[in-house]
């Protein structure tokens, strides 16, 4: 038989036991502990409507230039280092009344110099007969002034039977004489200044020729590539297609780095809302334009504007091809530089917006939860406008000055008490 008090020590146990879970299925429930968030309050502001693509900037002009005569490289410029020009090289155009700018290289030109100097001798020659012709029409008008002042008084006397005919008809043959004359000479001067014409024209088709041997900068540029060297054979240019395969054949090919154009392939869906004369904003790094749009200062990134939209989607990209002009900014890009754009479609000044990480989607519809008086989470149906690249406007559902959870969303349901650890300022 078991001892009583082991038995008795034991009912105790097991009657304590059963008396302290009563006491605790009859206590009070306490309240819902009180989740930690963070939350901003609803305002009211300027928000940003972008359009993101990505593209190659290359000079809006450009020139691919060949020498259109076969021969050997005789001559490349030099810059003011005395060092023959080379890729990255700044070159010169015409200046005002110019025709042609910097001398940029040559190939022989022996052979058409000694044409144009030849024609240059064929005008030198026929200036001179103009010379020559002129004196003699002169003489032709002067000695037609004499014969009629001697036909006048050789007729009057005649009238008068002092001479005989014969003397009359002489005097009247010396005028007609001068006449004929004085017309040959003026033909004559006419064919010497149609001469002077044609030599002129064949010195200009000649020097035209020479031109062909010499490249000249067409305007203020940067030299992009340098193919020749001097005593390279060139050998005419080539039938090309391509854009690389010009800048491969080309001589030399010269851009223009003061102004940029930007060719992007931006998404279908995205190009309802772009239009030409947008603002459009450029950097080689995402995070500059992002730095950029945080301070509120777009002027450290290349300004642009958007030049054309395509109307058909690129069957190669299955994109829309957008082009942008810059107009400013243009030193912070390099020639072929891959680009990031933002496109600014459209900008409200005074529109109500809230944190972006306050949203919260749910069956495809957006949320929030707004803390009501007793710092409570309430789940809030919004409706949605733009959105930049930290806050969304809100179209309906809160009113300005609203709290709303930014931070803690996973951890509440409608109703959930919270408690602010921002620093916010809390619904009395």
């Amino acid at each position: 038989m078991m001892p009583k008090a082991p038995i008795l020590t034991l009912l105790m146990l097991v009657l304590l036991t059963f008396t302290a879970r009563a006491h605790e299925d009859s206590a009070p429930v306490d309240s819902q502990k009180a989740v930690p968030v963070a939350a901003s309050k609803v305002s009211r502001g300027m928000l940003r409507d972008w359009a993101f693509a990505e593209g190659i900037a290359q000079g809006i002009r450009r020139e691919y230039l060949s020498f259109e005569r076969p021969g050997r490289v005789t001559f490349i410029a030099k810059d003011d280092n005395g060092i023959q020009l080379r890729a990255g090289s700044q070159v010169s155009g015409p200046q005002s009344g110019e025709t042609f700018g910097q001398l940029l290289g040559r190939v022989d030109e022996r052979e058409d110099t000694e044409v144009v100097r030849g024609y240059e001798s064929n005008l030198s020659g026929a200036k001179e007969r103009i010379s020559q012709t002129r004196a003699q029409l002169e003489q032709a008008r002067n000695n037609l002034e004499l014969a009629r002042d001697n036909f006048q008084r050789t007729e009057s006397i005649w009238q008068q039977k002092l001479i005989p005919k014969e003397q009359y008809d002489a005097a009247r043959t010396d005028k007609l004489n001068a006449e004929q004359a004085l017309s040959s000479a003026e033909a004559e001067l006419k064919a010497a200044i149609s001469q002077e014409r044609s030599a002129i024209a064949q010195l200009n088709q000649a020097k035209v020729g020479l031109e062909k041997t010499s490249l000249f900068a067409p305007f203020d540029g940067v030299l992009r590539k340098v193919n020749v060297r001097e005593g390279d054979y060139w050998g005419g240019p080539a039938a090309v297609m391509s854009d690389r395969e010009r800048e491969a054949s080309a001589a030399m090919v010269i851009v223009d780095t003061s102004q940029y154009e930007v060719t992007l392939n931006v998404p279908y869906y995205a190009t309802g809302k772009l239009a030409e004369g947008q603002a459009v904003f450029l950097s080689h790094s995402p995070a500059a334009l992002v730095a950029a749009a945080q301070a509120n200062d777009m002027s450290s990134v290349t300004q642009g504007r958007v030049f054309s939209v395509s109307p058909s989607i690129s069957l190669e990209q299955r994109a829309v091809e957008v082009k942008v002009h810059t107009i400013a900014g243009a030193e912070l890009l390099l020639d072929g530089m891959f680009v990031t754009a933002w496109i600014l479609v459209e900008e409200r000044p005074q529109t109500l917006k809230v944190p972006n990480q306050a949203i919260l989607m749910r069956d495809n519809k957006p949320f929030v939860y707004m803390l009501d008086a007793d710092n409570r989470a309430q789940l809030r149906a919004v409706q949605t406008g733009i959105e930049d690249l930290q806050e969304i406007e809100i179209l309906e559902g809160l009113n300005d000055g609203d709290q709303v959870v930014t931070v803690g969303k996973h951890k509440l349901a409608d109703g959930t008490p919270v408690r602010l650890v921002n620093g916010g300022a809390k619904h009395e």
